[in-house]
């Protein structure tokens, strides 16, 4: 049994095809588990009707009021005790052999590694519009971005696995508990937990639909020359301001876990977590000194004039 945890939010537009998406999966040993951050629109009726069509595949966890979309998958990660989870947006659509497929990687991380290792397997995915027209057969040939990159130091300034592509297990969701108000996202938490107390699995193959539209939380963006003269023209606030949230995330991680890191680890986290603290100078030579890059040579020219 696994649990595949779908945090929801004015969401009527596309959760059909989402629903759909999961209840023909060619892996039936699931249980969808959903929770409604405080939807607007007719999301909750929805996902109602569903629920009494499938009672025995569909659990609704009950919320109140609004909040944001990691405290909704939070949420939900506290709600499920199955030995694995997977995360599911509100809008893309899953290949049929999603769960078999990234299952099928999980088992073999365990049995390289033991079964009390935790683990986070992820994979690639289609960039599709909101159609579901695809914009490119590889999310991160989108990006530009390297999916090899997922060691801490790398993860502590630019998250890689994707939560939707996503899949853990108990002992990974064991360590991880409640994800504190100062992480990013739910993905990036766990990322930087499975590299500092796990293993992380990249399953080089697309398993879903990954839509864009005009209400995506983060999104894809093609890396290019519109990237770039998009990013000027915004300014330096936003990409500072996106920059610290790591630097604040990186602080309440090192306050939480600092005691599972090797001496060079913590040393790192610490760095990184008082950079707010240092001069300018001081600033760029911790990010030189650790290593702490982004992928794609441009996108560090970025982080080195802006911090």
């Amino acid at each position: 049994m696994m649990d595949i945890l779908l945090a929801t939010y004015n969401s009527a537009r596309f959760i059909h095809e989402t629903l759909d998406s999961i209840l023909l999966q060619d892996n039936r040993d699931w249980r969808l588990v959903i929770r409604d951050g405080g939807s607007e629109d007719t999301t909750p009726d929805i996902i109602q009707s569903w629920q009494c069509r499938y009672p025995d595949k569909i659990l609704i966890v009950p919320s109140q009021g609004r909040i944001s979309a990691c405290e909704n998958f939070s949420a939900l990660l506290s709600a499920s005790q199955a030995p694995y989870m997977m995360f599911c947006d509100h809008d893309d659509v899953w290949f049929s052999d999603k769960i078999s497929k990234t299952f099928s990687a999980m088992q073999a991380a365990e049995r390289q590694y033991g079964p009390d290792m935790p683990v986070l397997v992820f994979t690639d995915m289609q960039v599709a519009d909101e159609r579901l027209s695809v914009l490119d057969a590889s999310y991160f040939a989108y990006q530009y971005l390297n999916p090899g990159r997922i060691l801490l130091r790398h993860l502590l300034v630019q998250n890689i696995p994707c939560g939707c592509t996503m899949m853990i297990n108990r002992k990974l969701a064991d360590c991880c508990g409640r994800i504190p108000s100062e992480a990013v996202m739910h993905d990036h938490w766990l990322s930087l937990l499975a590299a500092a107390a796990g293993r992380i699995v990249y399953l080089p193959e697309t398993t879903m639909k990954y839509r864009q539209h005009a209400k995506n939380i983060y999104g894809a963006t093609r890396y290019g020359m519109d990237y770039l003269i998009k990013r000027t023209l915004a300014g330096p606030g936003i990409a500072r301001e996106r920059f610290y949230q790591n630097v604040r995330q990186a602080k309440a991680f090192e306050q939480r876990y600092g005691c599972l890191l090797d001496l060079k680890s913590r040393e790192m986290i610490e760095d990184f977590a008082r950079l707010d603290e240092l001069g300018w100078l001081a600033r760029r030579r911790v990010l030189l000194r650790h290593k702490l890059f982004k992928s794609r040579w441009l996108r560090n020219i970025i982080t080195l004039l802006i911090v």
